[in-house]
């Protein structure tokens, strides 16, 4: 959880990323060796084509190269290679290797002529560099009708999102859905005939009441109405309350880059949290501990409001003894509103990832064709996502129940091909996708404990949320370092009351990096086209 916490982050704002050990790769790729062609050439085609009258008729070889979850060489029985050659008349390979090591394995692949011929990559800046040098096909732009089921999930941001000097370089895979939001203690506010907040003064209302009004009636004056894991280096998520008045860090406003310290949001949101903290409304370790530290006074229940995902239930539940008590505990609060403009979420991810087709591959009309079939016939919700994703008529065991609410039930146990060759798990790594709405436990049926996590997932994705500008640019890293530095120092003071002047921390920040930043972002935006 930690590191989903750390990714968040990192994709809401790209400051408080240089401040976690979970930082994204910001690498400068070498120029590009050579241009790669966007379509084969007729010489190729006429090598590669299959005399057949039917293209499918000609079986392929194609390997596909990622990130893997497991990451395991695959040995003896797979039935999901089966079902993939069988179905597509294709002899396919799958190589996983960790995310550490697949740019340079790649390199390695792609230089000894023998590189796959689909790539997968969490990182964007992995196909980035393999397009610069020549080894991709260089546009996808032509060929999104061959893949429509991502084609019509892909808005303006997506598409600048894997584009490079306006040419799609690869295919942004579906992205997961926000899960993680702000919770809030329904229980508390049952006890305290309190409604759920919809604005900043009632949730500054109902955090004293949760503080001072002894919500789990033992007769102590031992619960906090807000937390935050700070780490002793900023303040933590609970900057994402922020939203409250506006959208964070670099955005655009009326055809215009803005960020939220220039714009008077940030100065709104650091007031609210004044309050909180001289009200002591706040658990007093929130700037110095880590978010694994903070868990034991959140499951011991003295924690009314936090961000997190809704497996805040079965961690609950977990920490407690499983015993059913804390599952009625969490309820999905989002963000109040605190301006016309606020009251929206961070914005969610734009991608888990990105698909490449190689140069070579892309050269030979009837593989090319196959690689597309197999993209589209694996997106969800697909038939064969379910098949290549959850093993669906594919593992000997495999059941999916249907769960109210749409979602579907997996039980993990018996299942002897995953057990004994766990690496087939990574035939769903560059598919899978939490829309899917797939609950896993270790029994026949789901219990109360999964049914509420996948009730509170499901409110969480429906949140409202701001549109991704910042995962798009690539920044001056040290004007970067420079104002979170001073962010992180001005933000501290002025919350504890150590400091006033607010004016002259903008204008600070500004001098200090923060109009290098905001330059950075109007032209790459601009570039991309979305400044309108």
């Amino acid at each position: 959880m930690k590191r989903k916490v750390a990714t968040m982050l990192l994709t809401v704002t790209m400051l408080a990323g240089l401040l976690l050990s979970a930082c994204s790769k910001n690498e400068d790729p070498s120029p590009a060796a050579s241009s790669s062609s966007s379509a084969p050439s007729s010489a190729a085609s006429s090598e590669s084509a299959s005399p057949s009258a039917d293209p499918n008729a000609q079986k392929v070889s194609i390997e596909l190269m990622e990130n893997g979850w497991a990451n395991i060489p695959l040995s003896g029985d797979d039935p999901f290679k089966k079902w993939i050659d069988e179905t597509f008349n294709v002899d396919f390979k799958l190589t996983s290797v960790p995310d550490a090591d697949l740019e340079s394995k790649l390199l390695v692949e792609f230089a000894s002529g023998d590189g796959p011929d689909i790539i997968f990559a969490y990182n964007k800046n992995v196909i980035k560099k393999l397009n610069e040098q020549g080894m991709l096909l260089e546009d996808l732009t032509p060929y999104l009708d061959k893949v429509p089921t991502l084609a019509k999930s892909y808005s303006d941001q997506a598409k600048a999102f894997a584009s490079s000097d306006g040419k799609m370089i690869g295919l942004p895979t579906l992205p997961d859905p926000g899960t993680q939001t702000w919770m809030i203690r329904k229980d508390w506010l049952d006890a305290l005939s309190l409604q759920m907040p919809t604005n900043d003064q009632e949730l500054l209302d109902v955090l004293r009441k949760f503080t001072n009004g002894d919500p789990d009636k033992n007769g102590k004056k031992d619960t906090y109405g807000i937390s935050s894991a700070g780490g002793g280096g900023g303040l933590g998520e609970i900057l994402f309350l922020e939203s409250m008045y506006g959208q964070v860090g670099f955005h655009v406003e009326n055809g215009k880059v803005v960020h939220s310290i220039t714009n008077g949001t940030h100065k709104k949101f650091l007031d609210f949290l004044r309050t909180a903290q001289k009200e002591k409304l706040i658990d007093p370790d929130w700037l110095t501990q880590g978010w694994e530290q903070r868990k034991a006074q959140l499951f011991a229940g003295k924690i009314g409001s936090v961000y997190y995902p809704g497996v805040i239930v079965q961690e609950s539940e977990g920490a407690t003894g499983a015993t059913g008590a804390t599952v009625g505990w969490w309820d999905v609060m989002g963000v109040p509103k605190g301006s016309p403009e606020g009251g929206k979420d961070i914005p969610s991810q734009i991608a888990r990832g990105m698909i490449a087709i190689s140069k070579k591959a892309a050269e030979d009309p009837v593989k090319l064709d196959r690689i597309f079939q197999i993209i589209e016939n694996s997106t969800f919700p697909n038939d064969g996502y379910w098949k290549m994703r959850w093993g669906k008529d594919v593992l000997p065991n495999r059941e999916l129940k249907d769960v109210e609410g749409g979602a579907k039930y997996v039980n993990q146990t018996k299942e002897g091909v995953r057990l004994d060759n766990p690496g087939v798990d990574d035939y769903g790594t560059w598919i899978g996708t939490r829309s899917d709405m797939v609950l896993e436990g270790n029994n026949p049926d789901p219990g109360k404990t999964e049914l509420k996590q996948q009730e509170l997932d499901s409110k969480a994705s429906k949140v409202e949320r701001y549109p991704v500008y910042e995962g798009l640019i690539n920044f001056d890293p040290q004007a970067a370092a420079d104002t979170w530095k001073l962010q992180v120092e001005f933000d501290t003071k002025y919350v504890l009351g150590k400091t006033d002047d607010y004016d002259a921390f903008a204008k600070n920040w500004l001098n200090g990096g923060g109009q290098v930043l905001l330059d950075n972002a109007t032209e790459q935006l601009s570039a991309m086209g979305l400044l309108k």
